[in-house]
């Protein structure tokens, strides 16, 4: 046989063979890149550490996400996907192709659960809204709250962790325990309380305590952002002259449930009560935020002593005299009612 009839079988063979190659890429494809037969809602899968890459694929062609799971699995031998797989939890839907299933597990894309806390929330607050997400049962979150040893534990100078739960939005895998996501909070205030911040309470003149405290009734009764200093600085002028506070939200701590004070409420006994008590509440009465926080920390000087505000999102009106603040309130009376009537019409 001549040279050149070798070489022609030779290119035969080897254009049959890229043939069937680019055949088995196609079919390949098809298992990677193919709609999956799952219909049902979403679902998690678990991957333990040590869990072989054939028991996660066969495990997803039960559940109709993957219809060639042998082909899948040569594949991740192969190309050492089966070595590479990440523990943890994966959210699977429908939509999700074989491909964007297995990238998720080797790039370690797990599901996290999204936990937002407002600035102003209570822990009562905080602690529904994690029972409702399923981090623990609304009993065993509040119980944490007032835990002496789990309170010690993450350096809280309170009695509770009212107060030192920093606003903000937390992510976090599924199975993350209650402490565990409480401590996240705690962890993100003493990252937002630095030592520079720390230094300040004692130029205004409080203990750490003391300025988280004030910092809560800042954010429950400024109207705006813009407010915060001005109203930071009402609430030292008043426990520097030994003026009560007379917060409304400091009563309505102690009242859940409650949106308005009648004059009942006002004379309630308690140590909330800051119409009847002197000086701070005996703990936070909500979570501040960053503003709050650095209003009453950084708070100059201001002349005034009283203020009122038209309602949330609004600026308040600042007194000096109590003259002027009735004068203020008798103003902001007077526009609802006009406010109300143009409704009407």
């Amino acid at each position: 046989m001549s040279l050149s009839s070798r070489l022609d079988k030779v290119r035969k063979l080897a254009l049959v063979l890229l043939a069937v190659f680019v055949l088995f890429l196609l079919w390949s494809a098809d298992a990677f890149f193919g709609e999956s037969q799952f219909n049902g809602s979403p679902f998690f899968l678990s991957v333990s550490h040590g869990t072989p890459f054939r028991s996660v694929v066969k495990s997803l062609a039960r559940r109709g996400v993957i219809t060639k799971p042998e082909t899948v699995i040569l594949w991740g031998d192969l190309l050492g996907l089966s070595r590479a797989i990440r523990e943890g939890d994966y959210e699977i839907s429908g939509e999700d192709r074989p491909f964007k299933v297995i990238w998720n597990l080797v790039a370690g894309q797990r599901y996290y659960r999204k936990l937002t806390v407002p600035e102003g929330f209570t822990g009562s607050q905080v602690a529904a809204r994690m029972a409702r997400m399923g981090i623990g049962t609304l009993d065993q979150d509040l119980a944490l709250l007032s835990d002496p040893g789990f309170v010690q534990q993450l350096h809280v100078p309170s009695s509770s962790l009212e107060g030192y739960l920093f606003p903000n939005t937390y992510y976090f895998s599924r199975g993350t325990s209650p402490r565990e996501v409480l401590s996240m909070m705690v962890s993100r205030f003493w990252h937002v309380m630095t030592p520079e911040w720390r230094s300040q309470s004692a130029v205004q003149g409080l203990t750490l305590p003391q300025v988280v405290t004030l910092a809560s009734i800042v954010q429950k009764e400024a109207g705006t952002l813009g407010d915060m200093p001005l109203v930071a600085g009402v609430f030292l002028n008043r426990l520097r002259s030994g003026m009560k506070l007379q917060s409304d939200p400091t009563v309505l701590y102690v009242l859940p449930g409650h949106h308005r004070l009648t004059s009942t409420d006002l004379k309630i006994d308690s140590p909330y009560n800051t119409y009847l008590q002197e000086g701070l509440p005996p703990t936070p009465i909500a979570n501040p935020g960053a503003e709050a926080l650095h209003a009453v920390l950084f708070a100059g000087k201001v002349p005034y002593y009283y203020f009122v505000s038209a309602g949330p999102g609004t600026s308040s009106i600042f007194s000096r005299t109590l003259a002027d603040h009735d004068r203020a309130i008798v103003r902001i009376m007077k526009d609802k009612r006009r406010a109300a009537r143009a409704t009407e019409r």
